[in-house]
């Protein structure tokens, strides 16, 4: 499922040669793709399995460099089970001009506020993963400046749904900034949508529709 969640995100152009995304084992184990596997043919061959520190438990491959993004935000959210960290076009570009994230379309709503890691150097250290997962705080998402975004969740049919959603909005966002100032949800119409919408069965929509693009 981790290897099909990557291919997906590859097709959809939210990741490239450097992302990476995560599951969490009830054991503590962490499971990632390693660090060349290239994304459009990941397997599980390709997937590497990890200790809270970094240090490689099974498979053959490399960790990628930034796994302190996923074993720092595992540590202090015991709650989440899958992480992704992207390259996603459209909510970088936010960070490059200092635009604020804002809900533009219902589904962003579920995203809550997304704050913005204002260092865009890789995340190649436990202190900047450290710095990384405070700025996350309770959060669903953070921005990157200049560099991505790292989206979290329960499990990974949430978490790719999530990602997309911060995609798909960003890139509303993005456009509608350009012919004039984007309509934006208030905090009542946050609060139903999130009653709403926050929902397995969104969420499982979401990823089939993906998988589907994927033929």
């Amino acid at each position: 499922m981790l290897a099909e969640a990557l291919r997906m995100l590859e097709h959809a152009g939210m990741i490239d040669h450097s992302g990476h995304a995560s599951i969490l084992s009830a054991e503590g184990r962490i499971l990632i793709n390693d660090a060349v596997a290239p994304k459009r043919r990941v397997g599980p061959a390709d997937l590497v399995e990890i200790d809270a520190d970094g240090a490689l438990l099974a498979g053959s491959g490399r960790p990628p460099l930034e796994f302190h993004i996923h074993t720092e935000i595992y540590r202090r959210r015991p709650e989440v089970r899958a992480i992704i960290h992207l390259h996603p076009r459209w909510s970088t570009l936010l960070t490059m001009v200092g635009a604020a994230f804002q809900p533009v379309f219902a589904q962003g709503a579920l995203l809550g506020d997304v704050p913005v890691f204002d260092d865009p150097m890789s995340i190649s250290t436990r202190a900047m993963g450290e710095a990384l997962a405070a700025c996350l705080g309770p959060g669903s998402a953070v921005l990157m400046k200049s560099h991505g975004a790292t989206v979290v969740a329960e499990d990974l049919t949430a978490c790719f749904a999530l990602a997309a959603y911060l995609e798909e909005n960003a890139e509303r966002q993005v456009e509608a900034m350009r012919i004039g100032q984007p309509f934006v949800f208030d905090a009542a119409q946050r609060v139903t949508i999130r009653q709403r919408l926050h929902t397995p069965a969104l969420f499982r929509k979401t990823w089939d529709h993906y998988l589907a693009r994927l033929g």
